[in-house]
């Protein structure tokens, strides 16, 4: 078996890796569209499974802390100790579900009344709104004929179009309106089933959490060569760094700042203070693009109240935004992330339009990861060349001449710089 290990060999195996690699990239290239298809497809198919993993995930740290807490304590007492090993373990799992539902049973339990009388009081008050915009519309245009000429053209149109769809496009698509809707129910339908199956799983997973690792790195050693599963291995801890401390961080954020808008809508005395401050909390998840998302639909519906609450809402809410990005938010998260605004704007906008809410939340993280592996292959490449790392020696050269000062290898460097050596012999 001596050929396989002959460069030749090794030559026509990377020539035709990179083959079918490049005719992949071209299919995909071509028919973009549809490799997202797939994709979301594939992601449909396994949605348990990614409920799962995202509730284990979630409720980790919980179950970390209480079985941290308890295993010494039951150590000591236990007759048994080969049995009691297993109680911390299902006592941490017992306290985060029990934490879970009094935080969805919570949400839910003041949600949902203060929705409910929301909506109840628009409607109630419709008529008073409409009065008050139709009085406010006719004193604006008494004094512009101009403007009302306008504006009267545009009422027309917009009735003669509501009058035509109405007569024609409802009627002819009426059918094809109860499809779609049919079709949105049963994807809620499906969405809630595959969130109480990964629901199920994610109690498999936080109970046998320590063998899946363990097999998943005994598979890694076994396949890869000692450099490459190092790496690899390597790669594991950062993106669980990264994505602990980003998302966990984002959750308390989040909860801080709905806590703060509900104690300051109170004070003020703004109407919707629960509902708000619920809206205002789930989207500061979000990146950069939350507390917009959030601010936008809260205003207008005080604005359904009182049009000058709403303009102090939207005043307090700026000066909770401010206090959360250079206070809250930084102290929490610290330098979870790591990366500009600029590439966490890149990152939100080209995940959230291909995976929606879900892709708006993790496309930071997941770009932070690709940053910091990109960031360690480059500056391992550099020490492997003994050229610096610093970024700032880059900004005048116009050639690798320019850079006179060589970096002092250390004992790690230089290992790092050997193993891609080895790598690439």
């Amino acid at each position: 078996m001596g050929w396989r290990n002959s460069k030749y060999f090794r030559w026509g195996t990377t020539m035709l890796g990179v083959i079918i690699a490049g005719a992949l990239f071209i299919v995909i290239l071509t028919n973009l569209q549809g490799f997202f298809d797939i994709i979301r497809a594939a992601i449909q198919i396994i949605s348990p499974l990614i409920y799962g993993c995202v509730f284990a995930y979630l409720l980790n740290p919980l179950v970390k802390l209480m079985e941290g807490w308890l295993a010494p304590r039951i150590e000591k007492k236990a007759k048994k100790p080969e049995k009691a090993s297993k109680l911390p373990r299902i006592l941490g799992m017992l306290f985060a579900y029990l934490i879970f539902g009094f935080v969805v049973y919570g949400l839910f339990a003041l949600v949902l009344p203060q929705l409910y009388e929301t909506i109840a009081q628009i409607v109630s008050n419709m008529p008073s709104y409409v009065a008050r915009a139709e009085e406010w519309t006719l004193g604006i245009l008494a004094d512009n004929p101009e403007v009302q000429v306008i504006v009267n053209t545009a009422l027309d149109k917009i009735y003669e179009y509501l009058q035509s769809w109405l007569s024609d496009g409802l009627l002819a698509n009426v059918q094809t309106y109860l499809a779609g809707i049919t079709s949105s129910v049963m994807s809620v339908i499906r969405e809630l089933a595959s969130m109480l199956i990964g629901l199920v799983a994610s109690v498999y997973i936080l109970w046998s959490k320590d063998l899946f690792q363990a097999q998943a790195k005994k598979l890694i050693v076994a396949i890869f060569r000692r450099p490459t599963a190092n790496r690899i291995l390597y790669i594991g801890r950062e993106t669980h760094r990264i994505f602990s401390g980003f998302v966990v961080g984002k959750i308390i954020d989040a909860t801080i700042i709905g806590i703060i808008c509900y104690i300051g809508m109170r004070i003020l005395g703004l109407p919707f203070p629960m509902l708000i401050a619920t809206i205002v909390g789930v989207t500061n998840i979000i990146p950069f693009f939350g507390p917009i998302i959030g601010i936008i639909p809260s205003a207008i519906l005080i604005l359904f109240v009182n049009p000058l609450q709403a303009f102090y809402f939207v005043i307090f809410e700026l000066i909770v935004q401010q206090v959360d990005g250079n206070i809250i938010g930084p102290r929490i998260l610290g330098d979870t992330v790591g990366i500009s605004g600029f590439w966490v704007l890149i990152s939100i906008t080209i995940a959230g339009n291909l995976f929606g809410f879900a892709g708006m939340v993790l496309g930071v993280p997941v770009f932070a990861v690709i940053y910091v592996l990109v960031s360690e292959w480059t500056n391992r490449r550099l020490r492997a060349k003994s050229l610096t790392t610093a970024t700032n020696e880059y900004y005048a050269i116009t050639e690798t001449a320019d850079l006179e000062t060589p970096l002092d290898v250390d004992a790690e460097q230089i290992q790092f710089a050997e193993t891609e050596t080895e790598r690439e012999d």
